[in-house]
């Protein structure tokens, strides 16, 4: 997968790029917040950040799989490209939960044969 144009990249391109290098590393992830309201409403809201919720084995293989794509690490939890002054990464701890809703099924799209999650326009409306 080619990277997208980090200088003006949307939140989904950014996040189906970030999301399928992942899943290569065997890191599955959720992406929710802001992000997902972004992409659902094709850039009519924006988002200053991508929340994406690896599972728990992945977490400790983010920072080396991050690398690997060009993203610098804030903190154990922040990550930015060099070249993408206007969104973030952010991993926040799961498990992904709406409210009292537990567990959330997300979304899955298939992208050059990896799945990719999502909270679902659904679920994405709980959380703006």
């Amino acid at each position: 997968m080619q990277p997208p144009n980090w200088n003006e990249c949307n939140e989904e391109e950014a996040w189906r790029y970030v999301a399928w290098h992942l899943e290569g590393e065997g890191i599955r992830s959720v992406l929710v917040g802001g992000a997902v309201v972004a992409i659902y409403s094709e850039g009519l809201y924006r988002s200053g950040d991508l929340d994406m919720m690896p599972d728990d084995m992945g977490r400790a293989k983010l920072p080396e799989a991050l690398d690997k794509i060009g993203f610098v690490s804030r903190n154990s939890r922040y990550f930015k490209h060099p070249d993408c002054a206007h969104l973030f990464l952010e991993f926040p701890r799961g498990p992904v939960e709406i409210g009292e809703q537990y567990p959330v099924i997300p979304a899955e799209i298939n992208v050059d044969g990896r799945t990719l999650r999502l909270l679902s326009p659904t679920d994405c409306v709980s959380i703006a």
